[in-house]
């Protein structure tokens, strides 16, 4: 796919430019979307993923392809709070910017693929959990 398509904005009508976001769950389905949208608004992008190394590579070329050196990856879990912490220094020390926006994305799937009223309460406090 040309990047033209994935990227339609003219280089002139970049709201997002020089923002600095950080987008979890990025190698794929939604995360992917929406680090693609960013990207084509003009923000640099730091795509957390955290098994699949080559899909969150590939969203990185994509954009890079269009607004070379605007994306890097991190591979990392977002329920240890030294991967967050890690998120932030890594966009930080890359785009030599704070971070301007964190979209979470990252999601944990279900093998059972149980309802969320069916969920045991030790799975949902896994799942919602939030490091403090």
């Amino acid at each position: 796919m040309p990047s033209e398509a994935l990227f339609p904005l003219s280089s002139a009508i970049l709201p997002l430019r020089d923002r600095v976001a950080v987008v979890t769950g990025a190698s794929r389905g939604v995360g992917k979307a929406i680090a693609l949208h960013l990207a084509s608004l003009g923000a640099k992008l730091l795509i957390n993923y955290v098994s699949n190394s080559s899909q969150a590579n590939l969203v990185a070329s994509q954009i890079n392809s269009s607004f070379p050196g605007t994306a890097v990856t991190l591979q990392g879990d977002v329920s240890d709070p030294a991967t967050v912490s890690a998120l932030f220094d890594k966009a930080e020390h890359a785009f030599n910017s704070p971070v301007h926006i964190i979209v979470n994305s990252a999601g944990i799937a279900d093998p059972d693929r149980r309802t969320l009223a069916d969920l045991p309460l030790e799975d949902f406090d896994r799942i919602f959990s939030f490091p403090v």
